[in-house]
């Protein structure tokens, strides 16, 4: 048995969910004609909101993956979300140099757009969208924060340890978010469950001694892989993603 850098990858394009169909005000928008977005507006308005670029998890597409965000503007911040190249709608093949050439495309976009966006712009991170988030952050000084929840470091350490009787050809040399973490000063909030039975906890871990102040460790004791939001930990998970926001903005 190899495994090897496509098997990273398992999107898809079909349609799960709708914010619109939840109440929420929702834009479509496209980055360089080949990243499907959307901007979810706040459902409770206020005058100037934080925006929250959200970069989702593996499998599936951002239409799944956006019900793990969508308490943020439940709570008053700006969504945007984005399929990354072969998810959804979105054009190409992931790779993972792909991805985060995507993010970085993304980012740049909302950045550079404060009339739309605003000027207090974070990342929100989870899964392999953590690891995304963890590698391009050296490239996004003007973020005000990252919150990077039940992240890996690297693809390549993530299959050999649940797989040391396979072969692995994923790209390492050049691949690790610990390499790049210590390189961003912008403030960093890791999240990680001790019940995560897809990416260990100890991944969390490692990003956060790596990184450069200033950051903050949250550990949800039983907590699953992006299970926070609906474990009995939701409300201190919520109430910590929404104070750093507003410490950073």
């Amino acid at each position: 048995m190899l495994i090897q850098e496509e098997n990273c990858f398992y999107p898809d394009g079909f349609m799960y969910s709708d914010p619109s169909e939840h109440g929420f005000v929702k834009e479509d928008f496209w980055v360089e004609d080949r990243l499907h977005c959307w901007l979810i507006e706040p459902r409770n308005r206020k005058a100037d909101p934080a925006a929250v670029v959200h970069l989702h998890g593996n499998a599936e597409n951002m239409t799944s993956h956006v019900t793990g965000s969508l308490f943020l503007p439940e709570i008053g911040h700006r969504l945007i979300t984005f399929d990354y190249a072969g998810y959804g709608r979105s054009k190409g093949t992931p790779t993972l140099a792909g991805i985060q050439d995507d993010a970085r495309a993304v980012f740049r976009h909302v950045l550079g757009m404060p009339e739309k966006f605003g000027d207090r712009i974070f990342g929100f991170g989870q899964s392999m969208g953590a690891y995304t988030l963890g590698r391009v952050l050296p490239d996004l000084p003007a973020l005000k924060g990252a919150i990077l929840e039940a992240g890996l470091y690297s693809f390549y350490d993530l299959f050999v340890q649940a797989y040391p009787q396979m072969r692995c050809e994923v790209p390492s040399e050049g691949f690790s978010a610990l390499d790049t973490l210590p390189l961003s000063p912008v403030p960093k909030l890791f999240i990680h469950g001790t019940g995560d039975m897809v990416v260990p906890y100890e991944h969390s871990i490692r990003m956060h001694e790596a990184a450069s102040e200033p950051k903050e460790l949250m550990i949800l004791d039983g907590v699953g892989h992006i299970d926070a939001f609906i474990s009995r930990h939701a409300r201190s998970y919520m109430e910590k993603i929404h104070t750093f926001i507003l410490e950073n903005s």
